[in-house]
C-alpha cells in the first residue's frame, strides 16, 4: 500500500477536504489492489471503506456500495463498520447506520469510536403511545419529535 497517499488521505479527511482525501485514497487503494489482487485482508477492507466513504461525502452514491462490500467481508476491524455508518448517515439512511454500528459493536465491543457513535445515534426507545402500533403515524411523528437533537448528526460527527 502507498503509505504516503494513505497518510495524506487521512489528514485530508480529518481536515474535511473530501475531494483531496478521495484522490489519495484512490491512489492508495489502486496500489494495494495491484499488490494483493482481490485478497480481502483487514487493510484492504479498511481502505475500501474509507475510499467509499469519501465518495459518499463527495456526493457519489456508488461509494455506499464499496462501504457495504468492505463491511460484508470484515471480521475484525470496527473501523470498517464505523465508516459504513458514516456513509449511511451521509446518505440519509439512519436505520442502516444504526445497524452498521450494532454489527461493529458485535465484532469489536471495545472500539471507543463505535461506543461514542452508539451513544450519539441512539436506538429505539419505548413507543410514545403504547396502545398504538409502533408504525402508527402518531408514534412515528412524536418519536421523531422526541429524537431531535440540538446538534444534527452528520457523518463528520463520527470521524
Amino acid at each position: 500500500m502507498d503509505k504516503e497517499a494513505y497518510n495524506s488521505a487521512k489528514e485530508a479527511l480529518k481536515n474535511r477536504d473530501y475531494e483531496t482525501a478521495e484522490r489519495h485514497f484512490k491512489a492508495a487503494f489502486d496500489s494495494t489492489h495491484q499488490h494483493i489482487g482481490l485478497a480481502n485482508d483487514g487493510e484492504y477492507n479498511n481502505l475500501l471503506s474509507l475510499y467509499g466513504l469519501t465518495q459518499v461525502l463527495n456526493a457519489d452514491e456508488h461509494g455506499i456500495l464499496l462501504c457495504r462490500e468492505a463491511a460484508s467481508n470484515e471480521l475484525l476491524n470496527g473501523d470498517v463498520f464505523l465508516n459504513l455508518a458514516c456513509a449511511e448517515l451521509a446518505s440519509d439512511n439512519r436505520k442502516r447506520a444504526i445497524e452498521a454500528i450494532q454489527l461493529g459493536m458485535e465484532i469489536d465491543p471495545h472500539h471507543a469510536r463505535l461506543k461514542h457513535a452508539c451513544s450519539r445515534i441512539g436506538c429505539r426507545k419505548q413507543c410514545c403511545f403504547g396502545f398504538l402500533a409502533r408504525n402508527h403515524f402518531l408514534n412515528r411523528f412524536f418519536g421523531r419529535l422526541m429524537r431531535r437533537d440540538k446538534q444534527e448528526l452528520t457523518a463528520d460527527s463520527f470521524l
